[in-house]
């Protein structure tokens, strides 16, 4: 999947009102926007030149790196992956543009996705079900499972609801997702699973704010917040995104569903939500080696091993 095809999957997205916060590729003014309001999420933007589009009509901006990077990603490294994915095609943005008439019908597929998903959502609330939505994008460890039974104590349903889109080196696929979380689904029984194709930014709070404007605009009622959301790097401090979900919540119809994190006590020998046991001495399980476990074929004693054999065929 090459890169450039983010913009294709934003411009889908943007044409089926996903974002209730934005409707076009941003320009300056709304730009300056998102800079003042974390909790607007992230400002989607198209760089120069993309193959797809016209841009006979365009208006062209520049966007200061390091000035992104702070606002946006509340960081001065310009190193960081979220700041260098979005600068990767230049400093020039537009916006005002159309797309090429022979790249149309790659849209069907992100379109087709988008409403297959919003008639899924809503056939199941038509029965006033509580259901919470949360997005994950790895293969689930036992601490991911762990939250899953949390939420499903307090909710009829847990909708796992993925992102499909570009994903930065070493992520799990796509493919790994789906067959980890069909076994989920069926395993857990009030699990639903059904991905959303759009894009990974990697902006932490921001991206927390981004995910719940998603999600509201797709019908759901509430949406679960991690401790790390959406982060990369170890930029951002544990409960970053929830800390400012919390402070912000009134800016939105869909509520968070916030959890300190699944750990493994050694004590009670399960695997726990944080703050929910009295022991102190908790493990976290590294999704980072859970990763690097699952590349080598080799068994992870903190995830469900018939998950891992699925992935080895």
């Amino acid at each position: 999947m090459s890169d450039d095809l983010e913009y294709l999957i934003a411009y889908s997205n943007l044409k089926n009102n996903l974002f209730s916060n934005q409707k076009h590729f941003c320009d300056r003014k709304l730009l300056n926007k998102f800079y003042k309001d974390i909790s607007l999420g992230f400002p989607i933007c198209l760089p120069a030149n993309i193959k797809y589009f016209n841009y006979n009509k365009a208006k062209f901006y520049r966007i200061d790196k390091s000035e992104f990077a702070k606002k946006i990603f509340n960081t001065k490294n310009l190193n960081y992956i979220g700041v260098k994915k979005f600068f990767r095609y230049g400093d020039i943005f537009a916006h005002n543009v159309s797309i090429k008439f022979k790249y149309r019908d790659k849209l069907v597929k992100y379109h087709n996705n988008f409403i297959k998903l919003k008639k899924k959502i809503l056939t199941i609330r038509k029965n006033n079900q509580k259901i919470c939505a949360m997005q994950i994008r790895n293969v689930p460890h036992f601490g991911h499972e762990a939250i899953f039974k949390h939420i499903l104590s307090r909710f009829d349903f847990l909708f796992l609801n993925p992102i499909f889109g570009i994903k930065k080196k070493n992520d799990f696929n796509n493919r790994q997702i789906s067959i980890a979380l069909n076994y989920i689904k069926k395993k857990y029984k009030r699990i639903f699973f059904m991905p959303i194709w759009t894009n990974f930014h990697y902006a932490g709070p921001r991206e927390a704010f981004h995910h719940m404007h998603i999600r509201q605009n797709l019908g759901f009622s509430h949406f679960y917040v991690g401790r790390d959301h959406a982060g990369a790097e170890s930029l951002y401090k544990v409960n970053a995104a929830a800390n400012n979900v919390k402070k912000y919540k009134k800016n939105f119809i869909i509520k968070p569903f916030i959890s300190a994190g699944g750990y493994y006590c050694s004590k009670c020998k399960n695997y726990v939500i944080k703050n929910q046991c009295r022991h102190k001495n908790l493990k976290n399980i590294s999704g980072t080696e859970f990763r690097q476990y699952i590349r080598n074929k080799k068994i992870y004693v903190h995830a469900d091993k018939k998950i891992q054999k699925l992935l080895f065929k």
